[in-house]
């Protein structure tokens, strides 16, 4: 039997908020759209602000897609109101406030889950099948493309890599952030290091960089490297998943699904929170 399309609304469709309500309107019954400045192509929802979305009792779940200085009261009140929320990362702008929303999401029984579209990606799903049970030794991220200004490039990118370093390895020892001396513009090219007890965690970005790649190297134990770049994963020269499909679409499955009554997303509120806690470690490093 087909499962019900739940009732849906979302807050901000700007530049990224646009793909998230395409895919919503896809896979939910999606009544409302909140928006300051864009008027979305959504033929079948209605323009609302946020009082009126959580104030209607038949919306079940909330996407929100708005700056992120503005994440934590909507994520509140949305909860508050009673619905499931899916918010963007990262999940607000401090840890503190990212635990405190998922103790009240916990109190109120619903799920709140943090936007982390890479670990929804086909190919991120092979990787972690490849190393699990397996030591890992060095995880090395490359990301060189030109854009993604409209946010600081911690919260447009590094978060993203902090995402996958929590979900591989776990909270780290340390942690050091620099940014990388020369730049035409202050904070477009950083690299990260983190410290665990066995494995090192690297990043460097650049969102300057006419050249455009990505790629996650993971070393394991036996010296082995599985190397994950777009679409491909490789051990060495060897091709060993292609995959396409959109993980944006599969994220988006999987909230309405744990919404709906299904499992809990490994990206909820708390894993939220402990991203927020590596990027605050590395933030201190520098002061």
């Amino acid at each position: 039997m087909e499962q019900k399309r739940l009732k849906t609304a979302i807050i901000g469709v700007g530049r990224w908020g646009k793909n998230v309500a395409r895919e919503f309107d896809a896979a939910s019954e999606l009544v409302y759209f909140a928006s300051k400045t864009s008027d979305p192509a959504l033929p079948h929802a209605r323009r609302a602000t946020v009082e009126e979305i959580c104030a209607d009792q038949a919306i079940e779940a909330v996407a929100i897609a708005t700056p992120v200085p503005t994440h934590a009261e909507i994520v509140r009140k949305a909860l508050e109101a009673g619905k499931h929320v899916f918010c963007e990362k990262p999940l607000t702008e401090t840890s503190a406030e990212a635990h405190a929303l998922a103790q009240l999401a916990a109190e109120k029984n619903r799920i709140l889950m943090t936007g982390y579209v890479f670990l929804y990606h086909p190919v991120y799903d092979q990787l972690k099948i490849l190393v699990r049970d397996k030591a890992i030794k060095r995880v090395e991220c490359v990301w060189r493309k030109y854009g993604a200004f409209t946010d600081s490039i911690e919260n447009a990118l590094l978060t993203h890599h902090l995402s996958i370093a929590y979900d591989l390895l776990g909270m780290p020892d340390a942690g050091s952030l620099l940014y990388r001396e020369g730049s035409p513009r202050s904070g477009d090219h950083i690299e990260i290091r983190l410290e665990y007890p066995s494995c090192q965690f690297v990043s460097e970005i650049d969102r300057l960089s006419q050249e455009k790649t990505h790629t996650i190297a993971v070393t394991l134990e036996d010296g082995k490297i599985l190397t994950w770049d777009d679409t491909q994963l490789r051990r060495g020269e060897e091709l060993l998943f292609e995959g396409a499909g959109t993980s944006l679409a599969q994220e988006i499955k999987v909230f309405l699904e744990a919404a709906g009554g299904g499992m809990a997303p490994r990206t909820g509120g708390d894993f939220g929170a402990r991203v927020l806690e590596i990027h605050e470690m590395l933030k201190n490093s520098r002061s």
